[in-house]
């Protein structure tokens, strides 16, 4: 964190990397490994000063090939504090394109964050440690120095050197094997280069694992591993993958981005997965099915977590936020979708039921409370980013994606959706961008109504009371907003501090007469509004519908 009184700053901007040569040698016994990197970079304006992100590495070896020479710098400061490698030479680096260098080393540690081991038994019992990561949002500094800011996106080919008995992967396929030169236990794979991504997507595993493979309705492999003995245990996950691959594939009119898709457990990881770009990274609990005992209740949790993962290759991996303030669209985007894959593939879930429970519930629960925050959330250091991993991001996100679906209609809704993915692939965005998007797909402004939801905490309680025109006995709904809060407000909360927050709520109102289709609907502006119900006989019942 940085010290009291000083500002946290993004990295500079002057010099960015396009092509990462990451090679890593981990060592599964004395839990350390070796790193040798080549970046290719551009200099956009003169500097003596390199600054990139590196935490709980050691920097051995540094240099800049500028003209086919080797310039050294003459001050290297790892900054600790910041999570920093600073690199300041002798001499202007005029804009142009380089090679840095580097030799590092590091441990792998039991933290959980970073390359860490992970320890798990063997079939008969043995205490053994594979290798994994874990890099969202700021760990990939922990593996390798780079540019670990989402929006800093560049191309990776890595290589992992490891024993040769044991299984690794990376996002990519291998592009070649081969036996090391140093020992004949080793062996060096390296993999095919990534698409442009940001740093936190990428990811390896080193270990021992059985796989069970299927192939998408598009030709795509997918493979889904688990510990020796339990393949079979990926049965249902791996049909999921595969389904939900092609199902996003059609929704989202563009297809999965990569050349395979990997499915895999660590017996140890900090969260239930993680949608590293073709290598998704699971919790034993979160992908593995006993195919003995398939209750109904965990299928439903694996196929939700699933779905929820695969269509990160889409929202946050193809199109990712330009910084983590933004972090709840692909989350709360990904929430929402899973629930809708996972009803087209398995309408026989009801899945919806378990997302009142789950989700909407939860999140009004938590959002009535004073100590709630807005979705959208200025996040200024990276030690303040795991605050905003919360219902708050996952589930209200997910309940406004689905509200916004709702007001617009199905056609205007994926319209947007796809002109916002197409416009913004492999590069990067804020809300505004989306809502742009929706704007133009449906002719309203969407971003002035979207941001009373994401940029203020809480939600309002709407109450409907109905009138009498006498003269002309027409029925008549009058909607007033106010928002709710779960606890009692003090005497001085309310004379200091009064509740004046107001929304544009989406509404509609179905009657008797006309059950399927709104007699009136619109956007509920200010505190209160008249709205005169057309063709709406007196002994009529009306349904006020609002949904968040």
């Amino acid at each position: 964190m940085s010290p009291p009184g000083k500002s946290f700053e993004r990295l500079p901007k002057d010099v960015i990397p396009s092509l990462y040569h990451v090679t890593l040698q981990p060592d599964l016994t004395a839990f350390t490994f070796k790193g040798w990197e080549k970046v290719t970079l551009e200099v956009k304006q003169t500097t003596r000063r390199i600054t990139v992100n590196a935490f709980d590495l050691s920097v051995t070896k540094a240099y800049l090939v500028v003209d086919g020479k080797l310039k050294a710098p003459s001050e290297i400061i790892l900054n600790e504090e910041d999570e920093l490698l600073e690199l300041s030479f002798p001499e202007d680096i005029s804009p142009d394109q380089f090679e840095l260098n580097l030799e590092f080393s590091g441990h792998l540690n039991d933290q959980l964050r970073g390359f860490y081991r992970n320890k798990y038994l063997s079939e008969n019992g043995e205490v053994l440690y594979a290798a994994g990561t874990h890099f969202e949002a700021t760990g990939a500094r922990r593996a390798y120095p780079c540019w670990d800011e989402p929006a800093i996106k560049a191309r990776f080919i890595f290589t992992l050197i490891v024993p040769k008995d044991k299984v690794v992967l990376s996002n990519m396929p291998a592009e070649r094997e081969e036996i090391s030169q140093e020992s004949s236990d080793l062996k060096v794979v390296t993999f095919q280069p990534t698409p442009i991504m940001s740093t936190y997507l990428t990811a390896f595993v080193v270990g021992d694992y059985d796989f069970v493979e299927a192939q998408t309705s598009n030709g795509i492999p997918v493979r889904v591993f688990t510990p020796p003995g339990y393949k079979e245990h990926g049965l249902f996950a791996l049909e999921v993958a595969t389904k939900s691959l092609s199902y996003y594939e059609q929704y989202f009119d563009i297809p999965y981005g990569l050349p395979k898709l990997d499915l895999i457990t660590l017996s140890e990881f900090p969260i239930g997965a993680m949608e590293n770009w073709g290598l998704v990274i699971f919790r034993e609990t979160a992908l593995l099915l006993d195919p003995a005992n398939p209750s109904a209740f965990r299928k439903q949790i694996v196929a939700i977590i699933v779905t929820h993962e695969l269509s990160h290759n889409w929202f946050g991996n193809l199109v990712t936020m330009e910084w983590w303030t933004d972090l709840w669209l692909k989350e709360g985007f990904a929430t929402w979708i899973s629930y809708q894959c996972t009803d087209a593939l398995y309408p026989e879930f009801n899945i919806w039921k378990q997302f009142t429970k789950t989700n909407q519930t939860r999140a009004l629960e938590l959002d009535a409370l004073t100590n709630s925050h807005p979705i959208e959330v200025p996040v200024q250091h990276p030690g303040e980013i795991d605050e905003i991993f919360d219902e708050i991001s996952y589930s209200k996100g997910a309940c406004l994606i689905r509200m916004l679906k709702s007001y617009l209609g199905d056609e205007a809704f994926q319209k947007g959706m796809k002109l916002y993915l197409k416009r913004h692939q492999f590069s990067n965005t804020t809300n505004k961008d989306m809502w742009a998007a929706m704007s133009e797909a449906s002719g309203s402004n969407i971003e002035a109504m979207m941001n009373t939801w994401s940029k203020q905490m809480g939600f309002p309680l709407i109450k409907v009371s109905e009138l009498i025109d006498i003269t002309s006995n027409k029925r008549q709904v009058c909607l007033t907003q106010q928002k709710f809060v779960a606890q009692s407000l003090t005497s001085e909360t309310k004379g200091s501090n009064p509740v004046t927050e107001e929304w544009l709520v989406p509404f509609s109102i179905t009657s008797g007469s006309s059950p399927s289709v709104p007699v009136v609907s619109g956007l509920l502006q200010g505190g209160s509004v008249t709205l005169e119900l057309p063709n709406c006989k007196p002994e009529d019942w009306i349904h006020v519908r609002s949904r968040k």
